[in-house]
């Protein structure tokens, strides 16, 4: 299409579209929303999203938020130099050896799991995902009929 079509075919579409009427809001509808918009306006500012805070409300909170993370920034700079803190992270070294031992184990299930699948024949692959199909489908299809019987009029 060259662009003198184009351009006339646009026209025909913006002079077809401005024809229009206007399209009304159903009543309910348009009370249901000036409701909701009022009820916004009408929130307390610190109820409102954050933008909307008074300027001291907002850079109060972003300056306690900094120097929360300026804390915890120092602490751990300084925690391992710390008497008091030598058992706590005693425990967060034991806490860490247990899950490292758990992941190890998770990924030798994972690598028994990799190794019988590899041994598998096609055959038990497509079977297995076909029972697992079926299964998904026939929840699904028992959901659905509970679902009826369970808001059935009677």
């Amino acid at each position: 299409m060259n662009s003198e079509q184009q351009q006339r075919l646009e026209r025909d579409i913006d002079r077809a579209l401005k024809s229009l009427p206007e399209i009304q809001a159903p009543e309910h509808l348009l009370s249901r929303v000036m409701a909701r918009i009022e009820a916004t306006v009408a929130k307390p500012w610190y109820q409102r999203s954050w933008p909307e805070w008074p300027a001291p409300a907002r850079f109060g909170s972003l300056f306690a938020l900094a120097l929360i993370f300026a804390g915890f920034c120092y602490a751990y700079w300084i925690a391992p130099e710390a008497r008091f803190m030598q058992p706590l992270l005693a425990r967060l070294q034991s806490l860490a050896n247990v899950t490292e031992a758990l992941w190890s184990v998770l990924g030798a299930f994972a690598g028994l799991i990799a190794g019988a699948f590899r041994q598998a024949g096609t055959g038990v692959l497509v079977g297995c995902a076909a029972m697992v199909f079926l299964g998904y489908a026939l929840c699904v299809g028992l959901g659905t009929v509970y679902f009826r019987v369970a808001l059935a009029r009677r």
